[in-house]
Protein backbone atom coordinates (compact mmCIF):
# COMPACT_ATOMS: atom_id res chain seq x y z
CA UNK A 1 0.00 0.00 0.00
CA UNK A 2 2.85 2.31 0.53
CA UNK A 3 3.60 2.28 -2.98
CA UNK A 4 0.55 2.93 -3.98
CA UNK A 5 0.60 5.92 -1.79
CA UNK A 6 4.10 7.19 -3.14
CA UNK A 7 2.95 6.48 -7.03
CA UNK A 8 0.26 8.85 -6.57
CA UNK A 9 2.13 11.30 -5.39
CA UNK A 10 4.51 11.52 -8.43
CA UNK A 11 1.61 10.87 -10.56
CA UNK A 12 0.13 14.12 -9.09
CA UNK A 13 3.75 15.76 -8.60
CA UNK A 14 4.14 15.12 -12.61
CA UNK A 15 0.39 16.10 -13.24
CA UNK A 16 1.28 19.94 -12.08
CA UNK A 17 -0.52 20.01 -8.54
CA UNK A 18 1.29 21.92 -6.44
CA UNK A 19 3.41 19.66 -4.06
CA UNK A 20 1.53 20.51 -0.19
CA UNK A 21 -1.95 19.80 -2.17
CA UNK A 22 -0.33 15.87 -3.84
CA UNK A 23 1.49 14.95 -0.57
CA UNK A 24 -1.47 15.76 1.14
CA UNK A 25 -3.91 14.71 -1.29
CA UNK A 26 -1.74 11.31 -1.29
CA UNK A 27 -2.15 11.06 2.62
CA UNK A 28 -5.84 11.80 2.78
CA UNK A 29 -6.47 9.22 0.00
CA UNK A 30 -4.74 6.47 2.06
CA UNK A 31 -6.52 7.06 5.07
CA UNK A 32 -9.92 7.02 3.24
CA UNK A 33 -9.52 3.51 1.59
CA UNK A 34 -7.91 2.54 4.74
CA UNK A 35 -10.52 3.19 7.10
CA UNK A 36 -8.40 5.52 8.95
CA UNK A 37 -10.40 7.98 10.97
CA UNK A 38 -10.04 11.29 9.24
CA UNK A 39 -9.59 12.92 12.41
CA UNK A 40 -6.05 11.53 12.47
CA UNK A 41 -5.17 13.52 9.31
CA UNK A 42 -6.91 17.03 11.02
CA UNK A 43 -4.26 16.15 13.99
CA UNK A 44 -1.47 15.52 11.87
CA UNK A 45 -1.66 18.38 9.55
CA UNK A 46 -2.30 20.82 13.12
CA UNK A 47 0.44 19.30 14.90
CA UNK A 48 3.38 19.22 12.38
CA UNK A 49 4.31 22.81 12.27
CA UNK A 50 3.64 23.18 16.42
CA UNK A 51 7.26 23.08 17.16
CA UNK A 52 9.23 25.75 18.53
CA UNK A 53 12.36 24.99 16.62
CA UNK A 54 10.29 26.23 13.22
CA UNK A 55 9.64 29.25 15.15
CA UNK A 56 13.63 30.27 13.72
CA UNK A 57 12.25 29.87 10.11
CA UNK A 58 10.11 32.44 8.87
CA UNK A 59 12.71 35.06 11.57
CA UNK A 60 15.42 33.94 9.06
CA UNK A 61 13.40 34.39 5.34
CA UNK A 62 12.40 37.92 6.58
CA UNK A 63 16.16 38.59 7.60
CA UNK A 64 17.25 37.25 4.21
CA UNK A 65 14.31 39.28 2.42
CA UNK A 66 15.04 42.58 4.53
CA UNK A 67 18.67 42.35 3.28
CA UNK A 68 18.03 43.26 -0.03
CA UNK A 69 16.12 46.53 0.70
CA UNK A 70 18.08 47.83 3.39
CA UNK A 71 21.06 47.46 1.24
CA UNK A 72 23.37 45.21 2.94
CA UNK A 73 23.47 42.69 -0.12
CA UNK A 74 25.08 45.66 -2.24
CA UNK A 75 27.72 46.42 -0.07
CA UNK A 76 28.49 42.57 0.76
CA UNK A 77 29.19 42.59 -3.38
CA UNK A 78 30.96 45.71 -3.23
CA UNK A 79 33.92 44.23 -0.44
CA UNK A 80 33.48 40.34 -2.47
CA UNK A 81 34.96 42.53 -5.94
CA UNK A 82 37.21 44.19 -4.10
CA UNK A 83 38.48 41.51 -2.82
CA UNK A 84 39.01 38.78 -5.61
CA UNK A 85 37.69 41.21 -8.48
CA UNK A 86 41.31 41.89 -9.88
CA UNK A 87 41.29 37.76 -10.22
CA UNK A 88 41.20 36.33 -13.97
CA UNK A 89 37.70 35.51 -13.56
CA UNK A 90 36.97 37.57 -10.98
CA UNK A 91 33.45 38.24 -11.54
CA UNK A 92 32.57 34.48 -11.62
CA UNK A 93 34.56 34.22 -8.35
CA UNK A 94 32.99 37.34 -6.99
CA UNK A 95 29.78 35.69 -7.47
CA UNK A 96 30.68 32.95 -5.30
CA UNK A 97 32.03 35.11 -2.19
CA UNK A 98 29.45 36.88 -2.57
CA UNK A 99 27.20 34.28 -1.87
CA UNK A 100 29.40 32.34 1.47
CA UNK A 101 28.57 36.04 2.94
CA UNK A 102 25.14 36.41 2.15
CA UNK A 103 24.46 32.36 3.00
CA UNK A 104 25.50 33.71 6.66
CA UNK A 105 22.67 36.00 6.78
CA UNK A 106 19.96 34.58 5.17
CA UNK A 107 20.03 30.65 5.62
CA UNK A 108 17.97 30.31 2.32
CA UNK A 109 19.20 29.54 -1.34
CA UNK A 110 16.44 30.69 -3.16
CA UNK A 111 16.74 34.17 -0.86
CA UNK A 112 20.53 34.25 -1.91
CA UNK A 113 19.61 33.77 -5.54
CA UNK A 114 16.92 36.34 -5.90
CA UNK A 115 19.09 38.75 -3.97
CA UNK A 116 22.36 38.34 -6.05
CA UNK A 117 21.54 36.57 -9.16
CA UNK A 118 19.40 39.85 -10.92
CA UNK A 119 22.47 41.67 -9.96
CA UNK A 120 25.42 39.42 -10.90
CA UNK A 121 23.69 37.36 -13.73
CA UNK A 122 23.52 41.10 -16.33
CA UNK A 123 26.99 42.29 -14.97
CA UNK A 124 28.54 39.05 -15.89
CA UNK A 125 27.08 39.08 -18.93
CA UNK A 126 28.07 42.13 -19.94
CA UNK A 127 31.82 41.40 -19.17
CA UNK A 128 31.64 38.65 -21.89
CA UNK A 129 30.11 35.35 -19.65
CA UNK A 130 27.61 33.99 -21.40
CA UNK A 131 24.11 33.85 -19.74
CA UNK A 132 23.88 29.87 -19.39
CA UNK A 133 26.94 29.90 -17.15
CA UNK A 134 26.28 33.20 -15.15
CA UNK A 135 22.92 31.49 -14.27
CA UNK A 136 24.56 28.18 -13.60
CA UNK A 137 27.28 30.18 -11.16
CA UNK A 138 24.96 32.18 -9.47
CA UNK A 139 22.69 28.98 -9.27
CA UNK A 140 25.29 26.47 -7.97
CA UNK A 141 27.06 29.05 -5.59
CA UNK A 142 23.31 30.08 -3.87
CA UNK A 143 23.51 25.81 -2.66
CA UNK A 144 25.93 27.55 -0.26
CA UNK A 145 23.53 29.41 1.72
CA UNK A 146 21.77 26.64 3.09
CA UNK A 147 25.09 24.67 4.14
CA UNK A 148 26.88 27.90 5.80
CA UNK A 149 24.77 28.58 8.89
CA UNK A 150 21.82 29.66 9.18
CA UNK A 151 20.50 27.16 7.64
CA UNK A 152 16.40 26.45 6.96
CA UNK A 153 17.03 22.99 5.81
CA UNK A 154 19.23 22.37 9.24
CA UNK A 155 16.31 24.05 11.25
CA UNK A 156 13.81 21.22 10.05
CA UNK A 157 16.48 18.26 10.26
CA UNK A 158 16.67 18.98 13.92
CA UNK A 159 13.01 19.72 14.32
CA UNK A 160 12.57 16.43 12.80
CA UNK A 161 15.41 14.46 14.79
CA UNK A 162 16.06 16.67 17.71
CA UNK A 163 19.85 16.91 16.59
CA UNK A 164 20.41 20.32 18.03
CA UNK A 165 20.40 23.06 15.79
CA UNK A 166 23.23 25.15 16.93
CA UNK A 167 25.52 22.35 16.10
CA UNK A 168 24.13 21.68 13.13
CA UNK A 169 25.09 25.24 12.49
CA UNK A 170 28.30 25.02 13.35
CA UNK A 171 29.27 21.47 11.49
CA UNK A 172 28.42 23.10 8.05
CA UNK A 173 30.58 25.91 8.23
CA UNK A 174 34.09 23.72 7.07
CA UNK A 175 31.75 22.44 4.10
CA UNK A 176 30.48 25.25 3.30
CA UNK A 177 33.51 27.22 3.18
CA UNK A 178 34.93 24.14 1.25
CA UNK A 179 32.08 24.26 -1.53
CA UNK A 180 32.95 27.80 -2.16
CA UNK A 181 36.63 27.12 -2.43
CA UNK A 182 36.19 24.22 -4.68
CA UNK A 183 33.83 26.43 -6.48
CA UNK A 184 36.51 29.10 -7.16
CA UNK A 185 39.31 26.77 -8.03
CA UNK A 186 36.73 25.57 -11.13
CA UNK A 187 36.34 28.99 -11.82
CA UNK A 188 39.97 29.65 -11.95
CA UNK A 189 40.44 26.88 -14.27
CA UNK A 190 37.69 27.67 -17.03
CA UNK A 191 38.80 31.18 -17.17
CA UNK A 192 42.06 30.43 -18.42
CA UNK A 193 39.81 28.00 -21.06
CA UNK A 194 37.61 30.91 -21.76
CA UNK A 195 39.57 34.01 -21.37
CA UNK A 196 37.65 35.45 -18.71
CA UNK A 197 39.14 38.55 -17.51
CA UNK A 198 39.27 40.38 -14.19
CA UNK A 199 37.05 43.19 -13.35
CA UNK A 200 39.19 45.90 -11.70
CA UNK A 201 42.64 46.54 -10.70
CA UNK A 202 43.42 45.55 -6.57
CA UNK A 203 43.73 48.29 -4.31
CA UNK A 204 44.23 48.41 -0.49
CA UNK A 205 42.00 51.50 -0.30
CA UNK A 206 39.04 50.21 -2.00
CA UNK A 207 39.04 46.52 -0.56
CA UNK A 208 39.80 48.62 3.59
CA UNK A 209 36.68 50.95 2.57
CA UNK A 210 34.52 48.43 1.13
CA UNK A 211 35.08 46.20 4.04
CA UNK A 212 33.85 49.44 6.64
CA UNK A 213 30.62 50.30 5.13
CA UNK A 214 30.04 46.21 4.98
CA UNK A 215 31.28 45.83 7.94
CA UNK A 216 27.36 45.96 10.10
CA UNK A 217 26.44 43.04 7.69
CA UNK A 218 29.32 41.23 8.39
CA UNK A 219 28.91 41.22 11.78
CA UNK A 220 25.37 39.85 11.43
CA UNK A 221 26.99 36.06 11.17
CA UNK A 222 29.36 36.58 14.10
CA UNK A 223 26.29 37.83 16.14
CA UNK A 224 23.86 34.61 15.12
CA UNK A 225 26.65 32.29 15.78
CA UNK A 226 28.13 34.02 18.96
CA UNK A 227 24.88 34.24 20.75
CA UNK A 228 24.16 30.60 19.84
CA UNK A 229 27.77 29.27 21.38
CA UNK A 230 28.01 31.76 24.04
CA UNK A 231 24.17 30.74 25.34
CA UNK A 232 22.86 33.83 24.87
CA UNK A 233 19.67 32.99 23.11
CA UNK A 234 18.71 30.07 21.30
CA UNK A 235 18.48 28.92 17.32
CA UNK A 236 14.92 30.13 17.17
CA UNK A 237 15.92 33.31 19.02
CA UNK A 238 18.58 33.89 16.82
CA UNK A 239 16.06 34.44 13.72
CA UNK A 240 14.47 37.56 15.68
CA UNK A 241 18.38 39.15 16.58
CA UNK A 242 18.72 38.58 12.94
CA UNK A 243 16.09 40.58 12.06
CA UNK A 244 16.41 43.13 14.63
CA UNK A 245 20.37 44.01 13.69
CA UNK A 246 19.46 44.24 10.23
CA UNK A 247 16.82 46.51 10.68
CA UNK A 248 19.62 48.69 13.21
CA UNK A 249 22.30 48.04 10.56
CA UNK A 250 20.17 49.54 8.04
CA UNK A 251 18.75 52.13 9.84
CA UNK A 252 21.93 53.27 11.58
CA UNK A 253 24.75 52.41 8.82
CA UNK A 254 23.03 52.71 5.60
CA UNK A 255 20.22 53.74 3.74
CA UNK A 256 17.34 55.19 5.12
CA UNK A 257 14.44 52.54 5.69
CA UNK A 258 11.34 52.35 3.45
CA UNK A 259 8.32 51.71 5.25
CA UNK A 260 7.13 50.34 1.67
CA UNK A 261 10.04 48.24 1.36
CA UNK A 262 9.94 46.70 4.95
CA UNK A 263 5.88 45.94 4.54
CA UNK A 264 6.25 44.62 1.47
CA UNK A 265 9.22 42.34 2.88
CA UNK A 266 6.84 41.53 5.98
CA UNK A 267 4.10 40.01 3.55
CA UNK A 268 6.82 38.48 1.47
CA UNK A 269 7.91 36.32 4.34
CA UNK A 270 4.45 36.20 5.65
CA UNK A 271 3.36 34.21 1.49
CA UNK A 272 6.76 32.12 1.72
CA UNK A 273 6.64 30.98 5.65
CA UNK A 274 3.18 29.91 4.41
CA UNK A 275 4.24 27.67 1.81
CA UNK A 276 6.26 26.14 3.30
CA UNK A 277 4.58 25.32 6.60
CA UNK A 278 1.38 24.23 4.84
CA UNK A 279 4.39 21.80 3.12
CA UNK A 280 5.23 20.35 6.35
CA UNK A 281 1.96 20.28 7.74
CA UNK A 282 1.01 17.69 5.30
CA UNK A 283 4.03 16.02 4.96
CA UNK A 284 3.50 15.26 8.93
CA UNK A 285 -0.05 13.76 7.77
CA UNK A 286 2.39 12.03 4.82
CA UNK A 287 4.70 10.55 7.58
CA UNK A 288 1.62 9.29 9.84
CA UNK A 289 0.58 7.33 6.53
CA UNK A 290 4.50 6.20 6.23
CA UNK A 291 4.86 4.68 9.92
CA UNK A 292 1.10 3.39 9.98
CA UNK A 293 2.64 0.90 6.63
CA UNK A 294 5.84 0.41 9.09
CA UNK A 295 8.23 1.86 6.36
CA UNK A 296 10.62 3.06 8.07
CA UNK A 297 11.00 -0.68 10.09
CA UNK A 298 10.82 -2.41 6.54
CA UNK A 299 13.87 -0.06 5.46
CA UNK A 300 15.71 -0.63 8.58
CA UNK A 301 15.17 -4.33 8.24
CA UNK A 302 16.35 -4.18 4.35
CA UNK A 303 19.52 -2.52 4.92
CA UNK A 304 20.29 -5.09 7.86
CA UNK A 305 19.96 -7.77 4.85
CA UNK A 306 22.17 -6.27 2.51
CA UNK A 307 24.85 -6.38 5.66
CA UNK A 308 25.50 -2.42 4.25
CA UNK A 309 28.71 -0.77 6.60
CA UNK A 310 27.94 3.03 7.63
CA UNK A 311 30.11 4.18 4.45
CA UNK A 312 28.00 1.99 2.46
CA UNK A 313 24.70 3.00 3.53
CA UNK A 314 25.70 6.92 3.79
CA UNK A 315 26.93 6.44 -0.23
CA UNK A 316 23.51 4.32 -1.69
CA UNK A 317 21.23 6.98 0.67
CA UNK A 318 22.90 9.90 -1.30
CA UNK A 319 22.39 8.28 -4.59
CA UNK A 320 18.53 7.75 -3.66
CA UNK A 321 18.39 11.47 -2.60
CA UNK A 322 19.84 13.06 -5.11
CA UNK A 323 17.25 11.44 -7.40
CA UNK A 324 14.64 12.37 -5.35
CA UNK A 325 16.16 16.05 -5.28
CA UNK A 326 15.51 15.55 -8.80
CA UNK A 327 11.35 16.04 -8.51
CA UNK A 328 11.24 17.05 -5.06
CA UNK A 329 11.92 20.13 -3.63
CA UNK A 330 14.37 20.36 -0.16
CA UNK A 331 11.88 21.14 2.22
CA UNK A 332 9.62 18.00 1.64
CA UNK A 333 12.23 15.80 0.60
CA UNK A 334 13.65 16.20 4.22
CA UNK A 335 10.23 15.82 5.82
CA UNK A 336 9.50 13.08 4.01
CA UNK A 337 12.91 10.96 4.07
CA UNK A 338 14.25 11.34 6.96
CA UNK A 339 11.50 10.04 9.31
CA UNK A 340 11.94 6.91 6.86
CA UNK A 341 15.68 6.40 7.05
CA UNK A 342 16.74 7.99 10.54
CA UNK A 343 15.88 4.08 12.65
CA UNK A 344 18.09 2.84 9.84
CA UNK A 345 21.06 5.22 11.01
CA UNK A 346 20.50 4.76 14.45
CA UNK A 347 20.62 0.41 14.01
CA UNK A 348 24.36 1.31 12.18
CA UNK A 349 25.74 3.62 14.17
CA UNK A 350 25.76 6.29 12.15
CA UNK A 351 26.40 9.77 14.13
CA UNK A 352 22.85 11.93 13.15
CA UNK A 353 25.08 15.19 13.35
CA UNK A 354 27.39 13.54 10.28
CA UNK A 355 23.96 12.05 8.27
CA UNK A 356 22.34 15.80 8.79
CA UNK A 357 25.27 17.18 6.77
CA UNK A 358 25.01 14.82 4.34
CA UNK A 359 21.05 15.26 4.02
CA UNK A 360 21.82 18.80 3.55
CA UNK A 361 24.23 18.16 0.84
CA UNK A 362 22.24 15.91 -0.87
CA UNK A 363 19.25 18.82 -1.17
CA UNK A 364 21.53 21.50 -2.08
CA UNK A 365 22.36 18.80 -4.82
CA UNK A 366 18.98 18.13 -5.33
CA UNK A 367 18.47 22.45 -5.74
CA UNK A 368 20.55 22.05 -8.53
CA UNK A 369 18.68 19.61 -10.79
CA UNK A 370 15.84 19.81 -12.94
CA UNK A 371 12.83 19.62 -13.35
CA UNK A 372 12.29 21.11 -9.92
CA UNK A 373 15.51 22.51 -9.04
CA UNK A 374 14.48 25.59 -6.77
CA UNK A 375 17.34 28.00 -7.62
CA UNK A 376 17.39 26.94 -11.28
CA UNK A 377 13.85 28.25 -11.46
CA UNK A 378 14.67 31.77 -10.26
CA UNK A 379 18.33 32.07 -12.28
CA UNK A 380 16.54 30.91 -15.36
CA UNK A 381 13.88 34.21 -15.16
CA UNK A 382 16.18 36.22 -14.65
CA UNK A 383 18.74 35.24 -17.20
CA UNK A 384 16.13 34.67 -19.42
CA UNK A 385 17.31 31.29 -20.47
CA UNK A 386 15.90 27.36 -20.79
CA UNK A 387 16.42 25.73 -17.17
CA UNK A 388 18.09 22.38 -19.13
CA UNK A 389 20.46 24.57 -20.88
CA UNK A 390 21.60 26.41 -17.55
CA UNK A 391 21.85 22.72 -16.20
CA UNK A 392 24.40 21.96 -19.01
CA UNK A 393 26.51 24.82 -18.00
CA UNK A 394 25.87 24.15 -14.46
CA UNK A 395 28.01 20.39 -14.58
CA UNK A 396 31.29 21.47 -13.23
CA UNK A 397 29.41 23.08 -10.06
CA UNK A 398 27.16 20.50 -9.14
CA UNK A 399 30.40 18.53 -8.98
CA UNK A 400 31.92 21.00 -6.39
CA UNK A 401 28.48 19.77 -4.20
CA UNK A 402 28.95 16.10 -5.27
CA UNK A 403 32.78 16.40 -4.08
CA UNK A 404 32.14 17.75 -0.79
CA UNK A 405 29.33 15.74 -0.23
CA UNK A 406 31.64 12.81 -0.57
CA UNK A 407 34.39 14.13 1.81
CA UNK A 408 31.57 14.62 4.31
CA UNK A 409 30.65 10.87 4.21
CA UNK A 410 34.56 9.57 3.96
CA UNK A 411 35.83 12.06 6.29
CA UNK A 412 33.39 13.25 8.86
CA UNK A 413 36.22 14.82 11.04
CA UNK A 414 35.12 17.80 8.04
CA UNK A 415 31.64 18.09 10.07
CA UNK A 416 32.78 17.41 14.00
CA UNK A 417 36.20 19.26 13.62
CA UNK A 418 34.24 22.52 14.81
CA UNK A 419 31.47 21.44 16.90
CA UNK A 420 34.66 19.55 19.19
CA UNK A 421 36.53 22.74 19.20
CA UNK A 422 33.35 24.29 20.64
CA UNK A 423 32.43 21.73 22.99
CA UNK A 424 29.52 21.04 21.44
CA UNK A 425 29.85 17.35 20.42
Amino acid sequence: MALVVVGLLLVLIVAGMPIAFAIGASALGYMLVSDVPLVIFAQRVVSGPDSWVLLAMPSFVLAGLLMNDTGISDRLVRLAEAMIGHLRGGLAMVNVLASMLFGGISGSSVADTAALGSVLIPGMSRKGYTPEVSAAITSSSASIGIVIPPSIPMILYGAITSVSVGTLFIAGILPGILIGVTQILVIAILARRYSWGAIERFSWARLFTTAVQALPGLSLPVVIIGGILTGIFTPTEAGGVAVVCGLLAAAIFYRPIRWLAIYRAFVNAGVLTAVVMIIISMSYALGWVMAHEEVPQTIAAWVGSLDLGPLAFLVVTSAILMLLGAVLHGDPLLLIMVPILFPAVMTLGIDPLQFGIVMIMCVAIGQQTPPVGSTLFVVSAIAQRDIFAVSCANIPFVMTLVFVLLVSIFVPQVVFFLPQQFGLY
